[in-house]
């Protein structure tokens, strides 16, 4: 693959995101090195233009986003956008010529774990293999194979589908005959999951977003914690002998509460 030459894969973070995108531009950017079909990069755009918005009708949506990179007059050959409006009949995202759009909207409260950043990758890896050539025809499947273009009219089986990391024969076939075998190498590569690595094991990049970004893959969905979950993290850090005294305090101020009363 020495003289395959890569595609420039843009990527637009369309609504702002309820996720630390600095940890997710991370993990998409680690993409650059595990592979060679595209470089993944993130045009300076500093708003959010679909801010706001709720819900998209998916022509509409579509309509939105070539005016944004047509004003920005952003330069790649693909495109991608994340938004956390539903678009259309509750897809996870929508693919038109060389643009795709994929929604986090409703990942958090219905599907995690896996986290909304493996989530992500998931659609980047469906997505791309419907744009690079939109022409080619390749596109979802009604049944569900475990595979990364399943339909999935079950939503849950989404989270079946990140875990499994697989493309299905047929899917495949289609890659190899349509787009070529190193696109499909590239694509089984990210789709895997597996560059993650493990996150206890130092120097991976699973431990890297500990490190980093204090997001634990195995535990946390991505998505910004809330005032409870950052005590419950902190407070499981604490050393034991700590923990007790802190129980037995609470403990004593509550049967001293009850005695008073």
């Amino acid at each position: 693959m020495e003289n395959f030459k890569r595609k420039k894969i843009s990527i637009l973070f369309l609504s702002k995101p309820d996720f630390d995108e600095y940890a997710c531009k991370f993990l998409v950017l680690n993409l650059n090195k595990i592979q060679n079909c595209f470089e993944f990069v993130f045009p300076e755009v500093r708003e959010h233009p679909f801010q706001g918005k709720n819900h998209y009708d998916q022509i509409d949506i579509h309509k939105d986003f070539l005016d944004i990179l047509q004003k920005k007059e952003i330069i790649a050959n693909y495109f991608i956008g994340i938004t956390n409006a539903i678009i259309g009949p509750n897809l996870y995202w929508t693919a038109l010529d060389n643009k795709a759009i994929i929604t986090t909207g409703e990942w958090q409260k219905y599907f995690v774990p896996p986290s909304v950043f493996e989530y992500i990758i998931h659609s980047i890896v469906s997505s791309l293999i419907c744009i690079i050539d939109f022409s080619a025809g390749i596109g979802s499947h009604k049944d569900t194979r475990g595979c990364c273009l399943d339909y999935t009219f079950y939503k849950r089986d989404k989270k079946g589908d990140i875990g499994l990391g697989y493309i299905c024969d047929n899917c495949k076939t289609k890659i190899i005959e349509k787009l070529g075998k190193e696109y499909l190498e590239c694509f089984e590569t990210i789709n895997s999951l597996e560059w993650l690595g493990d996150v206890t094991k130092r120097g991976t990049i699973a431990s890297d977003m500990i490190k980093y970004f204090k997001i634990d893959l195995d535990k946390d969905t991505g998505y910004y914690k809330t005032f409870w979950e950052k005590v419950k993290e902190h407070f499981s850090m604490l050393p034991k002998d700590i923990i007790l005294t802190i129980l037995n305090a609470i403990i004593a101020a509550l049967v001293a509460l009850a005695v008073s009363k």
